[in-house]
């Protein structure tokens, strides 16, 4: 089964404006806010699975934070359900690496 791995998938996360001064960064170079969800933030891996869950919902697909499994009975189907799942992220503006590896034979 195909994997779909999401390119930096926290950062395509927006953070919203009026929380971004919890993400202020005071350092020497000046003082900066995250405008999409950085990694280390405490509910940030909870946050991006619920997000992954609402996207997964009606699709034959499951997600672990930014991997998603397209799950399918026949070859076939397999091939318009990946289609479905690209158009939803497409939708959704999520990006995907391009190093994915589809219909591999076993053996």
């Amino acid at each position: 089964m195909p994997t779909i791995d999401l390119k930096s998938g926290y950062h395509q996360i927006k953070v919203n404006p009026a929380d971004r001064d919890k993400t202020t960064l005071v350092c020497p170079f000046g003082t900066f806010r995250f405008k999409s969800m950085p990694f280390g933030l405490q509910n940030a891996p909870t946050t991006f699975q619920r997000l992954m869950d609402m996207f997964c919902r009606n699709l034959p697909a499951m997600a672990y934070l930014d991997d998603i499994i397209v799950l399918s009975p026949t070859f076939d189907q397999h091939l318009l359900d990946l289609e479905t799942v690209f158009l939803k992220l497409k939708d959704y503006k999520f990006r995907a690496n391009r190093a994915l590896e589809f219909a591999r034979l076993g053996g």
